[in-house]
C-alpha cells in the first residue's frame, strides 16, 4: 500500500517527473538518523520540533508521521520561492484531497545528518518551519522522552520483535504495547481509543498524530454519541470538549482532558486525532511502519497513608541518586524523583486492527474522573481567576479534587523500590542561546493538583538565596503530566524584574518541596515565581485549547434548582 501511494503521489507531480525518490535507496533513508538522540525544542507543551539547518538557515523541523507529504513554509526562502516544479495533490487526515506546490529545497541537516529531502510542498504558514512528513520519517522508529524532552531515532521493527522485548517482567515500569493499523488512502497509523464523558462514550479509530500538542475528536459523531462540547460565546461554533477520560487501553490514558472540536471532519476512516497531550504522558516509542505504539510510564501502588499531607521535603540528595548523575551540569541533568515502570494492558480495538496487547499491571485501574483541568501559556499576575467559558451551569471550580484519581501513590524508582519521592522528576538543560530550561513532571495521580519548589544553585553548586520563590504548578489530572519553561522566561523582566535577575544567576536547579494543590494563581501546568517582600506571583503557563491562561470549566448538570436565598429572591407567579 506504502508503494501504491507513494506511486499515485509522483503521477500527482505535473510537468517535472517523481522527486520523492532517494537514489540510494531505503537503507540511506535509514541509516541517517538512525541512533541520534536529539532534543526537543523548549516548550511548556510537548511539541516534536527539533532544530535543523535548510541550507546555511537554522530552521525549526517539526516531525509530523500523519502527513504523506513533507513540507516547507514560504518565509523558508529570503530570496523568494524558487520555481514550482509541479504540484502535488495529497490526502488530508480531516478528509479530502489538497494540492501542494513542490519546489526544490537547499541541503537539509538535522543533528549533522543529512535528510534525504529533495523537494516539498509549500505551505502558507507564516513562521519558517519545515515538515518531515511519513515520506521521510516511515524507516524510523520515534522514541519520546517527555521529561528530558527527547526523541531518539532507531529503525523500524517488526511487531513481533517489539512482543518480544516488552514481554518480559520488570519491577520499575509498566509498559503498554497498542496496536496501530494504516489508513487505507493516507497510510498514516490508526489507533483506538475511548473518549468518556459521563455516561456517553466515542470508540473507535483516531488518527496518531505527532504535529500539533492537542487532540482533536469530530464534532458531529462525538455529538451523536452524547458528548457535549462547552458552549462558546456570541452562538459560534463549537471548539472544545471537556471530556472525563481518554483511553488507549483499559486504564491506559489521560483523566480529565481539554480536546478541540472539529466541525469539518469528513474522514470516513477515523474520528479525530490523538496528540501528545495524551501518549505524550508516557515514554512513547511510535513505529508507524511496525505499527506499534509502545507506552512507559513507572509504576504506581496506593500509599499507606491515612491522610493527606501538606507539604513534604525532597531530599536534594536522594532524588539526585535516582535520576540525576552526580556532577553532571545543566546541560543535561535529570532528577528524576522517579523513572518510569513495567506492565501491558489489554482493549479492545473496534474498527482498527484488533487489540492491543499485553500483560496487566498490579496498579489500580483509574476510573473515569470529573472534567477539570487544561493549560495556558501566557504571564499570570496575582488575581482572581474567572471563570472559563462552558455550558450553562457550568462554573470554574479549579482545583477542586476529583474523586475519580488515586490519592498519595507511591512509584517506583529505576530499581523497583516504591517512594513518594520517585513520584516528581525534574530536568534541567542548557539551551542553544544560553539560557537554562526545566522540566518537571509528575507519575502519579494528583486529585487536587500539587506544587513542587525548586531552589536555585549558583555556578559552584552552593545554594543561592533569591528573595523569591520559584516552582512548578500542576492542576488535578491523572499521572504523567510535565511542563518545561525557560527560567527566567522573557517577560518575568517586565512583571518581576529583580526575581528576573536573580533567576538569571541560576546555573542549576533542585527539587525542594512538595505540596498538595496547585498553586492559586497558576490555573494549568506552569512554572510560578513568587516575589517575597510583595507577596506577587506570576506564572507561565502552558497552551490549552480554551486559549491562553483559561482552565477547563468543570463539567456540571446544565439544568439545577438554585439555592434557597436565590429562590427566595424570585418573584412570584402572577394569579
Amino acid at each position: 500500500m506504502r508503494g501504491a501511494f507513494l506511486l499515485w503521489l509522483c503521477l500527482g507531480v505535473v510537468g517535472s517527473g517523481c522527486h520523492r525518490e532517494v537514489a540510494s535507496g531505503p537503507s540511506s533513508r535509514t541509516e541517517g538518523l538512525v541512533g541520534r538522540t536529539l532534543p526537543l525544542l523548549a516548550s511548556p507543551a510537548l511539541r516534536l520540533t527539533v532544530a535543523g539547518k535548510l541550507g546555511t538557515r537554522t530552521v525549526p523541523v517539526v516531525l509530523d508521521v500523519a502527513r504523506p507529504l513533507s513540507m516547507v513554509s514560504q518565509e523558508c526562502f529570503e530570496g523568494g520561492l524558487p520555481p514550482p516544479e509541479g504540484t502535488v495533490r495529497a490526502p488530508e487526515i480531516a478528509g479530502g484531497f489538497r494540492a501542494w506546490p513542490v519546489v526544490p529545497l537547499p541541503a537539509l541537516t538535522v543533528s549533522g545528518a543529512l535528510v534525504p529531502l529533495r523537494t516539498a510542498g509549500v505551505s502558507g504558514e507564516k513562521p519558517c518551519s519545515v515538515t518531515l512528513g511519513s515520506d521521510v520519517l516511515e524507516p524510523y522508529a520515534l522514541t519520546v522522552e517527555p521529561l528530558r524532552r527527547e526523541v531518539t531515532f532507531t529503525a523500524s521493527r517488526s511487531r513481533a520483535a517489539y512482543v518480544a522485548e516488552t514481554s518480559a517482567s520488570d519491577a520499575a515500569w509498566e509498559v503498554h504495547r497498542v496496536e496501530l493499523s494504516r489508513e487505507p488512502v493516507g497510510d498514516w497509523p490508526l489507533l483506538a481509543a475511548r473518549v468518556a464523558q459521563g455516561e456517553a462514550e466515542l470508540t473507535g479509530p483516531f488518527v496518531l498524530s505527532t504535529r500539533e500538542p492537542f487532540s482533536r475528536i469530530a464534532l458531529g459523531p462525538a455529538e451523536a454519541q452524547g458528548l457535549q462540547p462547552l458552549e462558546t460565546a456570541a452562538n459560534l461554533p463549537p471548539r472544545t470538549f471537556a471530556v472525563d477520560s481518554v483511553d488507549v487501553a483499559e486504564g491506559v490514558g489521560v483523566r480529565p482532558l481539554v480536546v478541540e472540536a472539529a466541525g469539518r471532519w469528513d474522514s470516513p476512516s477515523s474520528l479525530g486525532r490523538l496528540g501528545p497531550d495524551v501518549w505524550g504522558r508516557f515514554t512513547a516509542t511510535l513505529d508507524a511502519k511496525g505499527g506499534v505504539l509502545v507506552l512507559r510510564r513507572p509504576r504506581v501502588l496506593a500509599s499507606e497513608a491515612s491522610g493527606p499531607v501538606g507539604a513534604e521535603a525532597l531530599v536534594p540528595g536522594d532524588v539526585e541518586g535516582v535520576g540525576r548523575h552526580q556532577g553532571a551540569s545543566p546541560e543535561s541533568s535529570s532528577a528524576s524523583s522517579g523513572d518510569a515502570r513495567t506492565a501491558t494492558s489489554s482493549m479492545m480495538a473496534p474498527g482498527v486492527g484488533g487489540p492491543a496487547e499485553g500483560a496487566r499491571d498490579s496498579a489500580p485501574a483509574a476510573t473515569k474522573p470529573g472534567a477539570e483541568a487544561s493549560s495556558s501559556d501566557d504571564s499570570r499576575a496575582t488575581s482572581p481567576q474567572a471563570p472559563g467559558p462552558g455550558p450553562s451551569g457550568q462554573g470554574a471550580t479549579q482545583g477542586a479534587p476529583s474523586s475519580q484519581l488515586t490519592p498519595r501513590q507511591r512509584c517506583s524508582d529505576a530499581h523497583g523500590v516504591f517512594s513518594e519521592e520517585a513520584c516528581y522528576g525534574l530536568h534541567v538543560r542548557r539551551e542553544p542561546d544560553g539560557t537554562v530550561s526545566v522540566v518537571g513532571a509528575v507519575f502519579r495521580d494528583l486529585p487536587e493538583g500539587g506544587r513542587v519548589h525548586l531552589e536555585l544553585v549558583g555556578a559552584e553548586g552552593q545554594r543561592l538565596e533569591s528573595g523569591c520563590a520559584v516552582g512548578l504548578s500542576f492542576p488535578a489530572t491523572s499521572r504523567g503530566l510535565t511542563t518545561q519553561h525557560r527560567l527566567p522566561w522573557p517577560s518575568l523582566a517586565q512583571s518581576l524584574p529583580a526575581c528576573h535577575a536573580a533567576l538569571t544567576q541560576a546555573k542549576d536547579f533542585r527539587l525542594s518541596l512538595y505540596e498538595e494543590a496547585r498553586q492559586p494563581e497558576c490555573p494549568t501546568a506552569c512554572a510560578f515565581v513568587t516575589e517575597t517582600s510583595s507577596r506577587r506571583t506570576v506564572c507561565e503557563c502552558q497552551p490549552t485549547p480554551l486559549g491562553e491562561g483559561v482552565a477547563a470549566p468543570s463539567r456540571k448538570k446544565t439544568s439545577r434548582e438554585p439555592p434557597p436565598e436565590e429562590r427566595e429572591l424570585e418573584p412570584e407567579d402572577p394569579r
